[in-house]
């Protein structure tokens, strides 16, 4: 193993020691001490890979955006139909957050925190940068391999089902119940091909 490839190693496992952190006790209780038990490390260790808490914390904000981004161009396929992409997008950022709430949760924690930060608001802004990217990146393929044209320009079609998916991701994270979000993700879908193939009812 290489130097870089060490150091990349330890990395990873510091930041996955900081989000079981996060998840047990909530960015307020959330200290270098913990985080550096947990890691099975010296803080000296965690500020010579990371620097302050606060260049940890908002690193471990970029990992889960890293993520969640792969996650999402994971569901890239070949198909033509741009109905089936909005249908497979919307759905992965879903199981993501239906599959790992208090990471979502911690996301949210993280984001509202670096806003409080004139230095690292830029953050919160490359989060849904990003994942408006993503998603905008995959239906322009999408609609050019079937020769068709959105309705609407796609880079706002992108960020209306950002906030749409972040609205329903809310309330999931504060009552746990999948069954409305599942249902509303099947009503949001339903709006966004509406809106993508211009049969909604113009406003």
């Amino acid at each position: 193993m290489t130097r870089a490839e060490a150091v990349g190693e330890r990395r990873a496992e510091i930041l996955a020691a900081t989000i079981r952190v996060l998840t047990r006790d909530g960015i307020s209780e959330t200290t270098t001490r913990k985080i550096a038990a947990e890691a099975a490390v010296n803080q000296a260790m965690l500020r010579y890979y990371f620097g302050s808490k606060d260049d940890l914390l908002f690193a471990v904000l970029q990992e889960i955006m890293h993520t969640t981004v792969e996650i999402v161009r994971s569901t890239a396929t070949a198909d033509s139909d741009p109905r089936v992409v909005i249908a497979n997008s919307i759905s992965a950022f879903w199981k993501r957050v239906e599959n790992l709430p208090e990471l979502q949760l911690i996301q949210y924690e993280l984001t509202f925190y670096a806003l409080r930060n004139p230095e690292s608001a830029r953050l919160a802004r490359q989060q849904y940068a990003g994942y408006s990217a993503v998603i905008e990146e995959l239906l322009k393929e999408s609609y050019a391999r079937a020769g068709l044209v959105c309705a609407v320009p796609i880079h706002e079609l992108a960020r209306f089902i950002v906030g749409g998916l972040d609205g329903l991701f809310f309330q999931f994270i504060s009552d746990r119940d999948p069954v409305p979000v599942q249902q509303n993700l099947r009503l949001l879908i339903a709006a966004v091909i509406s809106l993508a193939e211009g049969t909604a009812p113009p406003l």
